[in-house]
C-alpha cells in the first residue's frame, strides 16, 4: 500500500473543509499538526468565526471529521449535554458514575428518577436509527457522562473522491438526526422536562420566565401589572410604542388566582390598527372616555362580526386542544386553566400553551379583518 504523504493529507483535509462549508454553510478549520496525536489529520466545526444567534442555533451534527492512522474516518456531532449537570439541576440526582446511562439496562432502572433525560437518550437513539435506514450509516448514540452521536467507515484502499462521496453521505446523515433531535427536544422534550422537573420558581421567577416566554411567542414587551385583590401575580403586553402594536396581542395579559390561571388578548377591534394614536383612542373608547364617532376614520372597517371570530377561535381551540372563548360584555379573548397539582414548570409550560393558541386564533382574526380594510 501507498504511504500517504503529510502534503496528500493536508490537500485532503482542504478538500474536506470545503465539502463540509458547502453542506452547512458554516466555517470549518484544518487542526495543526502538533494537536492531531496520531490521527491523520481533522477538520472541526469553526464556532469562532460565527456569531450572534447563528452560534445559537447552528446545527452540530457534524462538529469534526478525522481519518486515524488505521484508515477510519469517523464523523462525530457535539456533546448533547453533561449527564450530572441535567440530572442535579432538573431532578436533583447525581450520578457517582458518570457513565451509567451508556449501559441500556440502566435506563428503565433511572427512568423514574430522571424522566426527561432517558426519554431523550431513547429520542436521540430512534432518531440515529431512522437516519441510519434513510442513508445507509451507522449512526451510534454514546450515552455517557456526555452524550454524543458518530458515525465511521473503514476508508483503505478508497481513492479520495470515494471518501469524500462517504463523508457528505455520513456528514449528511448526521445533520439531519442532529436537526430532528433538536426538534424533539424544542417540543416533545421540553414538554417532558416541564411536568417532571424538581426545579422549583419563586413567584419572581416565574413571572420572568413567563414575560421571556411570551416575548418569544408574540414578540411583544411585557412587565409586571398591578394586582388586584384575589390575584397573586400579573404579566401585561406594553402599549407605548408602534413597536409594540405590532406584535402579535393575542396573549397580552396573564394573571395568577388561587384557582388558576387567566390569559386574555388585548382589544380584539384593535387586531389591524394602523397607528399608536388610533390604537389609544380605540383604547379610550373602549373605556367609555370617547363616543364612537370621535373614532378614527377606517376604524370600523377592521372590525369582523362576533360570529366569525367566535367561528376563528373555536377552530383554533378544536386544532390546539385549549378552550379559547370570547367574552360577552368585550371585544377580548379568554383562554384559562386551574392550577391544582402543578408546580411551577408546570404552569408556565400550560401558560405556553395556551399563550400559543391565543396568538394563533389572534394572527387569524387579523388576516380576515386585514381583508376588510
Amino acid at each position: 500500500m501507498t504511504e500517504v504523504t503529510p502534503e496528500a493529507s493536508e490537500e485532503f483535509a482542504r478538500k474536506v473543509r470545503e465539502l463540509l462549508e458547502v453542506i452547512t454553510g458554516k466555517p470549518y478549520a484544518i487542526e495543526e499538526k502538533q494537536n492531531l496525536e496520531g490521527r491523520v489529520w481533522v477538520v472541526y466545526f469553526d464556532e469562532d468565526k460565527v456569531k450572534g444567534m447563528d452560534k445559537i442555533s447552528m446545527n452540530h451534527g457534524a462538529q469534526w471529521v478525522e481519518e486515524d492512522k488505521d484508515g477510519t474516518i469517523q464523523v462525530y456531532s457535539w456533546h448533547f449535554y453533561d449527564v450530572n449537570d441535567v440530572a442535579s439541576e432538573e431532578y436533583g440526582i447525581h450520578f457517582r458514575d458518570e457513565d451509567v446511562l451508556q449501559e441500556r439496562e440502566n435506563w428503565e432502572k433511572y427512568r423514574k428518577k430522571v424522566p426527561g433525560l432517558i426519554a431523550e437518550l431513547e429520542a436521540a437513539k430512534r432518531i440515529a436509527n431512522e437516519a441510519n435506514k434513510k442513508y445507509g450509516t451507522s449512526i451510534r448514540l454514546w450515552s455517557g457522562e456526555k452524550p454524543y452521536l458518530k458515525t465511521s467507515f473503514d476508508a483503505k484502499g478508497m481513492g479520495n473522491d470515494e471518501k469524500l462521496h462517504e463523508i457528505e453521505r455520513r456528514a449528511r446523515a448526521m445533520l439531519e438526526a442532529w436537526r430532528l433531535f433538536d426538534e424533539w427536544e424544542t417540543n416533545v422534550g421540553r414538554e417532558i422536562y416541564m411536568k417532571t422537573t424538581k426545579r422549583r420558581l419563586d413567584k419572581i421567577e416565574l413571572m420572568d420566565e413567563v414575560i421571556s416566554t411570551l416575548h418569544g411567542i408574540t414578540k411583544g414587551w411585557y412587565g409586571y401589572g398591578l394586582r388586584k385583590p384575589g390575584v397573586r401575580w400579573v404579566v401585561v403586553g406594553s402599549d407605548t410604542s408602534e413597536r409594540d402594536l405590532a406584535a402579535n396581542r393575542g396573549a397580552w395579559r396573564v394573571e395568577e388566582t388561587k384557582e388558576g390561571i387567566v390569559i386574555t388578548s388585548d382589544n380584539l377591534e384593535i387586531v389591524n390598527a394602523q397607528s399608536l394614536r388610533e390604537y389609544r383612542l380605540i383604547k379610550r373608547r373602549e373605556d367609555g372616555e370617547v363616543a364612537i364617532g370621535e373614532a378614527k376614520e377606517g376604524f370600523m372597517d377592521t372590525v369582523i362580526s362576533p360570529e366569525l371570530m367566535r367561528k376563528v377561535v373555536d377552530q383554533v381551540g378544536q386544532e390546539s386542544g385549549v378552550k379559547i372563548r370570547v367574552m360577552d360584555d368585550k371585544p377580548l379573548m379568554v383562554a384559562e386553566f386551574k392550577t391544582a397539582g402543578l408546580k411551577s414548570y408546570g404552569k408556565l409550560y400550560e401558560i405556553e400553551r395556551h399563550a400559543k393558541a391565543l396568538a394563533e386564533a389572534w394572527k387569524r382574526i387579523g388576516e380576515l379583518a386585514h381583508g376588510k380594510r
